[in-house]
């Protein structure tokens, strides 16, 4: 799982990487400089996002969603589209046709989320994330040294107060889930904002007394914004949905689909029925082929839990070691460092599993990080032994296939290498999410785990059905058909699952979906019509075909939707 926050669309010079000022734009009424002014709008309105990507003309701010702040978004991006009209049927080049069509796109889905969904007004969880977000994205960046970075720090800090503020005036009922989502990140962000507080004031004694001022204000503003959602009358049950009409938009405008939410639904529904079916049998074979069993195994005496951390990172090596040995895709030796560490504390509520933050592609010092469960500090036998035969076993290969290599760190490495700026900062998840689910099944068949292993065919099944009951949980929470506690109990019984730590896993899972529409239905159908292009090269190409240059081209092209790649590719 990629670790997301709100996605927009942030945008730097072509040349150089550094913002382009709007008015430069203006003076261009180019269809490039018209895709450059809309972009750099995006990035000063959501400046936290592009603090994530690596652009830092904005660190200063966090994001203003005053009734007179959105509004006037509103207007700019109504008038984004009536620039964008005029080139709808003027003579651009295909290459130039698509990046038409994701600049539209992103103009399409910010008045969506502003105008119509309004995010601002239903989730207190938006506030939340700005503000942790806003500091924590500050202090992962290595674009400068902390004494310059302070300065942005306190002045997010210092605006925390209006942004909680703001918050107060604009949600009306908000939805009961995101209440309490909200108020277990806010929780676990005044642990952060203090552990950050007390680093600056060390760090710089001098200045102390101001960022403690600084710092207890964004605090006390964080208390009492929990406090007002605990008073607050919440909204109905499905109050989270943004209703058939705008899923549909999301679906067309978005991903480039020619389907709705009740075909996606009959899909969905089709894939997982597959999906257990296949599952259940193979299952089967196992318990009748395979029976390893669970019998204490040797531990040695010095196995620890620094050694489940060490064989993380050490794992995440030899799968890229592989590729370099393999025929299957292009590493290049420049790609950046990537660590694996245990997911930070304060974004624990929100990521239930592993994740992956990307390095920001316009940062000076790039570093990927993958975040992985919490390792208990005092293991007892029984869990030693558990986790000792995970590493012998060399259980973790999974998941980095998909977090890192080939998947997320790989994939979002060299799309942020792409020339062109349209390209190089498109962020759909259907080719994002698609192309690591896709890297599950192929890296399989591509000799990673050696010969045939059944036990990992049976892990990489349960993938695919896991992300099949993703697409009907998707359609049925935000087209108003499922409360969540029906998309619990629903999942739980699609997926059989029997144990109670597996099913507090689908609850935190299914409350982070509700915040996330069309995100969940990315996975399964990116990764169909990335198999849908490679079979059509491989007719096209007969037997000339070669799997490391399609993967090589696929990625070339950056994070656009799978759906616009077969003109690029020639299809």
């Amino acid at each position: 799982m990629l670790r997301r926050i709100i996605i927009v669309i942030a945008l730097s010079s072509i040349l150089i990487g550094i913002p382009l000022h709007p008015t430069d734009a203006r003076k261009s009424r180019t269809f490039q400089g018209v895709c450059l002014e809309i972009l750099e709008a995006l990035q000063s309105f959501y400046p936290v996002r592009a603090t994530e990507m690596g652009i830092h003309a904005h660190d200063f701010h966090l994001a203003d969603y005053s009734s007179k702040s959105v509004k006037s978004m509103i207007r700019k991006l109504k008038g984004f589209e009536k620039n964008l009209y005029k080139y709808k049927k003027a003579n651009l080049e295909d290459y130039q046709r698509i990046n038409y069509r994701l600049v539209k796109s992103y103009v399409d889905i910010a008045l969506l989320d502003l105008e119509r969904i309004q995010w601002h007004k239903k989730s207190p969880q938006l506030y939340v994330d700005e503000a942790v977000n806003g500091l924590y994205f500050l202090s992962l960046s290595h674009h400068a040294p902390l004494h310059e970075k302070r300065v942005a720090m306190l002045a997010r800090m210092k605006a925390v107060p209006r942004l909680f503020a703001t918050a107060k005036k604009n949600l009306k009922n908000p939805p009961p889930i995101y209440i309490e989502a909200a108020q277990e990140t806010l929780e676990s962000g005044l642990t952060f904002y203090r552990a950050v507080a007390a680093e600056l004031m060390n760090q710089f004694p001098d200045q102390a007394d101001k960022i403690l001022k600084i710092s207890t204000a964004a605090r006390e503003a964080m208390t009492e914004f929990s406090t007002f959602l605990s008073e607050i009358t919440p909204g109905e049950q499905t109050s989270f949905a943004i209703g058939r009409k705008n899923f549909d938009y999301k679906l067309s405008n978005e991903y480039f689909l020619e389907y709705d939410s009740d075909s996606l639904l009959a899909i969905g529904s089709r894939l997982l029925a597959e999906a257990d079916s296949a599952y259940q049998a193979h299952e089967a074979y196992i318990e009748d082929h395979h029976q390893n069993g669970s019998d204490s195994v040797f531990v040695p005496a010095g196995f620890s839990r620094e050694d489940i951390l060490n064989y993380y990172n050490w794992e995440t090596e030899q799968v890229r070691i592989f590729l370099d040995e393999s025929d299957y895709i292009t590493v290049p030796d420049n790609i950046a460092p990537m660590s694996v560490i245990e997911t930070p504390a304060f974004l624990r509520t929100m990521i239930t599993g592993i994740a992956y933050q990307p390095a920001g592609p316009f940062d000076s010092i790039q570093h990927g990080y993958f975040y992985v469960r919490p390792v208990p500090e005092d293991l007892d036998r029984h869990q030693l032994e558990a986790r000792f035969r995970y590493v012998h076993r060399r259980g973790f290969r999974g998941s980095v296939v998909h977090e890192a290599y080939p998947g997320h760190h790989l994939q979002m490495q060299l799309a942020g290498r792409h020339p062109d700026p349209v390209r190089r900062w498109a962020y759909n998840f259907m080719m994002i999410e698609g192309w690591a689910l896709y890297c599950e099944e192929t890296v399989y068949h591509h000799g990673l785990y050696g010969e045939e292993d059944a036990v990992r065919w049976l892990g990489v099944l349960g993938g695919i059905r896991f992300r099949a009951m993703r697409i009907v949980a998707d359609v049925m929470l935000h087209t108003g058909q499922f409360t969540y506690d029906e998309c619990v109990d629903w999942a739980i019984d699609a997926l059989h699952i029997t144990s109670e730590s597996s099913k507090d896993y689908i609850r935190r899972e299914i409350r982070r979906y509700t915040f996330q529409p069309t995100y969940q239905m990315s996975y399964l159908l990116g990764k169909r019509e990335i198999m849908r292009l490679r079979a059509a090269a491989m007719a096209r190409d007969g037997a000339d075909f070669n799997l490391k240059a399609f993967h090589d081209a696929l990625l070339a092209e950056g994070s656009i939707p799978p759906t616009l790649m077969w003109r690029v590719l020639g299809l």
